[in-house]
């Protein structure tokens, strides 16, 4: 797996050769990313599973994963700060 930043966040980049989407099971609790994946070949199946954990600045909402030539990728965006607001004294 490759994890590395970029412009708005991080990417994480799986190796995943002979899986389809349709054999992948991802979900994301908390901070941390779970991929599970089965392939079939011939008679034998394989399963994959792997967790990674993630920062707390990453946007676990607005996570993008695309699956492409065998690299599952996932976009994960930085949580965007909360603008600073000025406070008045009653």
């Amino acid at each position: 797996a490759a994890y590395y930043e970029v412009d708005n966040g991080f990417m994480l980049e799986v190796d995943l050769p002979g899986v389809k989407k349709e054999d992948l099971d991802i979900q994301v609790e908390k901070n941390i990313i779970t991929v599970k994946a089965t392939r079939a070949r011939k008679e034998s199946k394989r399963t994959y599973e792997r967790s990674f954990r993630l920062t707390d600045d990453i946007d676990t909402e607005n996570i993008k994963v695309s699956l492409e030539n065998g690299v599952l990728s996932f976009q994960l965006a930085k949580k965007q700060q909360a603008a600073a607001r000025k406070l008045t004294v009653d």
